[in-house]
């Protein structure tokens, strides 16, 4: 097969290569359960409701939940390496279980994945 007739590369290649090592990464060093999808707008690990990293060939994202109820607008941050994202996911992860998830779904603080997932992919892609 020739380049030319070759098929065209799988765009979510890399990145669910790199959630996989994620999720893996979680689990054996943090004891963190996670789940890799491939969703519409790309590929996610979830780690917890409410924790949701985005992950895209040059950057792993995700909005940090506000477990205390006090910010105006919600507060999204990155890593370039997988290590970096699993170190700073596990803490988000630590604060998420010091409230019990009834009260942070019920206050809104948290959300699940399906409600608004792209929109929060819509406003991190326009800050860009």
């Amino acid at each position: 097969m020739t380049p030319r007739h070759a098929p065209p590369p799988d765009e979510h290649e890399q990145p669910r290569r790199k959630a996989a090592q994620l999720a893996i990464m979680l689990a054996a060093r943090h004891n963190i359960p996670a789940i890799v999808q491939t969703v519409p707008c790309g590929v996610v690990v979830r780690v917890y409701a409410g924790l949701v990293a985005h992950v895209e060939h040059d950057v792993i994202w995700w909005n940090i939940p506000d477990v205390t109820g006090t910010r105006q607008r919600p507060l999204t941050t990155y890593a370039h390496t997988t290590e970096g994202a699993a170190n700073r996911l596990a803490q988000h992860y630590d604060e998420l279980l010091s409230v019990p998830i009834a009260e942070l779904l019920r206050s809104g603080r948290i959300r699940l994945l399906t409600d608004k997932l792209l929109d929060d992919v819509e406003v991190h892609r326009a800050a860009l």
